[in-house]
């Protein structure tokens, strides 16, 4: 059961209507990010709700029992409230949002929660971006388990693999040089050429801190990205660079000596070959 205060109650009895939207954002990192559809800003409920032109919500799919509720609302890219960068970095990944109305007239009166989740899919398609809320229920669909198959299951270097990354040549720290949106060129990288492949570069420093990227192939000096930076990081800007691993035993044997610990299942007969049989 929804509830809301007697002016706002007042304010949608009323023929003519004088609501607005507002979706509230609040991030892991703490940050509370209010935006509306009215014309200006407002303020409710101790949030500021930012005025942003274009913003196109979807329709609330509220459903009672354990379906998911489905919203979804997009806009213009903005660097004071959502940005490229941000959205790359991960920093909106599985933010807490509510969807409500208010009467724009009278703001203090508060607002009307219609739904609330979580963003899951967030995109960028040129200068605007799109995501989608998932309602709580959403996470009672989600498997639980571990694939079976020949390939490891763990991320490399957690808990379940168990390999040491800190003081060894796994994960090594640097300062770019030069970079494009898709290659990154540090003198200082001395690593023979592939020692990176498949790993993963963290930016420490700037507007995309905190941005885990995909190593396509690594040389002596110079990284390749798997996808385009959504900007280029400035020459002195701070990295973090990781080795990958292909999930395979064999490499888990070899480059990591850590076969002990390997998450798959790489014995077990291909079931293709038992009906074969």
């Amino acid at each position: 059961m929804r509830t809301t205060s007697a002016a706002l109650a007042a304010a949608l009895a009323r023929p003519l209507g004088s609501l607005a939207r507002l979706w509230r954002v609040e991030r892991h990192d703490g940050a509370v990010i209010g935006l509306t559809d009215h014309d200006r800003d407002l303020v409710v409920e101790g949030t500021l709700y930012r005025a942003r032109a274009g913003m196109v919500p979807g329709a609330v799919d509220a459903r009672t029992g354990l379906g998911v509720d489905g919203l979804d609302v997009g806009g213009p890219l903005d660097d004071d409230a959502v940005s490229a960068a941000d959205i790359a970095c991960g920093r909106f990944d599985d933010a807490r949002v509510d969807f409500a109305i208010t009467d724009w007239t009278a703001p203090e009166a508060g607002r009307l929660l219609l739904a609330a989740g979580r963003i899951g899919e967030i995109s960028i398609t040129g200068s605007r971006w799109r995501a989608e809320l998932r309602g709580v229920s959403q996470r009672l669909q989600q498997g639980i388990g571990i694939a079976y198959g020949p390939d490891c299951t763990a991320d490399f270097a957690d808990a379940r693999c168990g390999v040491t990354v800190a003081g060894t040549g796994f994960e090594v720290d640097g300062v770019i040089a030069a970079a494009t949106a898709t290659a990154i060129a540090d003198p200082a990288r001395t690593e023979t050429a592939g020692w990176f492949d498949g790993g993963r570069l963290t930016i420490l420093d700037g507007v995309l801190a905190g941005l885990v990227a995909d190593v396509a192939a690594s040389t002596p000096g110079g990284i390749v990205l798997a996808r385009p930076l959504p900007t280029t990081p400035p020459a002195g800007c701070g990295y973090r660079l990781r080795v990958g691993c292909d999930k395979r035993m064999a490499t888990c044997a070899t480059r990591f000596d850590n076969a002990a610990s390997f998450r798959g299942f790489p014995f077990t007969p291909d079931p293709g070959a038992l009906e074969a049989e």
